[in-house]
């Protein structure tokens, strides 16, 4: 969607609460406008991120947020409740404006820190995108504890005094933080043996955020973790933060083979989200990749797992669990612990061939691949995506992995839509190509266009699982949605089962996911 035309004195659109005008959150568009709708319709707060390549006429950024806020009077139809984050790009500065009526919970000090907790790590990172949206993710906190009421002064004062003063008012200099981070930067720890169960694994790496990991001959982190956190023994202010509550916690571990989770019980609060590890060769670490794509977090501080051809998710049925990231991957594009050393050397040598060349698109489209499989962060993806498309426009597969990369980080599902369709359009294997957009459809409840799409799937493999799970799926919900006198809807009903039957009969080694589609139809008594 283009943003309108620019305006410090009128709000461009009244419905719309991201205006990117300096580009940054480009690639994130579609998520960014839906978490932020989700705030204004959860909490009635509304909630505006404004980024701009410069102060314009204004100057400084606070004179500029100052006459946003005003120009475009937010909060007039939520009794003052309404949030501002302008970020200048040239100057690299970002500040929250706050109304009138959230600085009882939304105080100084809560926006000082939160920026420091969100903004300074991702900058160092060069991803001040992804900052802004983790940003957000704090602001949810405060803002649920607004919506529900019943809070002292004293005990936001309470709260207050767990962060740092933020000093006087919210704004930040985020040139800052490089150079102070650049003084304070340590050397590296040499690493040793892995650790030798998943409780060691994971006391380990709580003392070693601790800062009391110096005499632990351990390494707890694969390569890609380690990659993925820059300094893992020096984790950001969020996670240093929530330290104390994971040291008292009781918790259990759940455990295949080569898999485990530290599980804390399925309660609220996104501090009892649990954690991830694998055994490689060397022994029990911290899997950051299956970390950040299973467990995600939700609204008013719930937390889900991600259903999918993933570990972990069996040893989690009781949890929540959601479709959102179950996507047709091929078993190339899957993620394997026992390949992460592997992997991560590749990405390093490849990153090293596009320093010297870096228009080898050889080294471009396999260097994407594994950033998306592996799921790195947008800075190191969104910019070979370019390149790639740029490089060989009519290769299909770099709309395959921006597709997949969509899904899988921001639940940008109209934007992978697009995607997939250009994938195919330049000839994308289209028994997947169709797969893919079949579950496109079905996350965006357009259900007769999903069964469509995976229809063109059983034409061209007839006992595909995936397709005929998805289709029973996706004829059950539109048996759900159905009034009960309409005479479609027995219709549907049959059409759920014949499909499940087929999918049961294929003898596919994915039981998994036949047994998930299974059980909630057995919930939702179709069966």
């Amino acid at each position: 969607m283009p943003v309108p035309d620019w305006s410090a004195n009128r709000r461009p659109d009244e419905f719309r609460h991201l205006y990117d005008y300096a580009g940054i959150l480009t690639h994130f568009e579609e998520g960014v406008e839906r978490y932020l709708t989700r705030i204004s319709d959860d909490f009635s707060i509304e909630a505006v991120i404004l980024t701009r390549p410069g102060i314009d006429q204004f100057q400084d950024i606070d004179r500029l947020t100052a006459a946003v806020f005003s120009g475009w009077q937010l909060g007039k139809d939520f009794d003052g409740r309404a949030v501002l984050l302008v970020l200048v790009q040239d100057r690299q500065e970002v500040r929250m404006e706050i109304g009138y009526e959230l600085e009882d919970v939304f105080t100084d000090t809560f926006v000082g820190h939160v920026e420091d907790k969100q903004l300074k790590p991702y900058f160092l990172n060069d991803d001040i995108g992804t900052g802004l949206v983790a940003l957000m993710e704090e602001l949810d906190r405060r803002a649920e504890l607004k919506h529900q009421g019943g809070y002292t002064l004293e005990s936001i004062a309470r709260l207050d005094g767990e962060f740092l003063s933020g000093g006087g008012g919210a704004g930040r200099d985020l040139d800052a933080y490089a150079r102070a981070a650049d003084a304070a930067r340590p050397a590296p720890a040499a690493g040793g043996r892995g650790a030798s169960t998943p409780e060691e694994a994971w006391l380990s790496m709580l003392a070693k955020w601790a800062g009391r990991g110096s005499g632990l001959n351990i390494e707890v982190y694969t390569e890609l973790t380690k990659m993925a956190m820059g300094q893992p023994d020096r984790p950001d202010p969020r996670t240093r933060d929530t330290l104390p509550h994971w040291q008292n916690a009781e918790f259990r571990v759940l455990r295949d083979e080569d898999h485990a989770v530290i599980y804390f019980g399925f309660k609220k609060g996104w501090d009892n989200a649990p954690f991830l590890f694998c055994r490689d060769q060397q022994g029990w670490k911290f899997d950051i990749v299956h970390q950040r794509r299973l467990v995600v977090m939700g609204p008013r501080q719930s937390w889900f797992i991600e259903q999918g051809r993933y570990p972990y998710v069996a040893l989690l049925q009781e949890v929540p669990q959601s479709t959102g990231k179950d996507l047709p991957l091929e078993f190339a594009d899957l993620y394997r612990c026992t390949d992460d050393s592997a992997i991560a050397a590749r990405i390093r040598s490849l990153s090293a061939q596009l320093e010297k060349v870096p228009d080898d698109y050889t080294a471009v489209r396999e260097l994407l691949r594994w950033n998306v499989v592996t799921g790195r962060r947008p800075n190191h993806v969104q910019p070979l995506l370019k390149r790639a498309k740029a490089l060989a426009p009519e290769d299909p597969l770099p709309f395959k992995y921006s597709a997949i990369y969509q899904v899988n980080t921001f639940f940008q599902y109209k934007t992978a839509l697009g995607e997939i369709e250009e994938y195919l359009r330049r000839g994308g294997d289209p028994a997947f190509g169709y797969k893919f957009k079949g579950f496109l459809y079905y996350r965006l409840k357009e259900y007769e266009r999903a069964a469509a799409a995976l229809n063109e799937v059983l034409a061209v493999e007839a006992d595909d699982t995936y397709a005929l799970s998805l289709l029973a799926r996706v004829h059950a919900l539109r048996y759900l949605q159905l009034d009960k006198v309409d005479p479609r809807r027995e219709r549907a009903r049959k059409q759920a089962v014949a499909y499940l039957r087929r999918a049961q009969s294929t003898g596919s080694p994915d039981a998994g996911r036949v047994a998930r589609v299974t059980r909630w139809m057995r919930s939702e008594k179709l069966l």
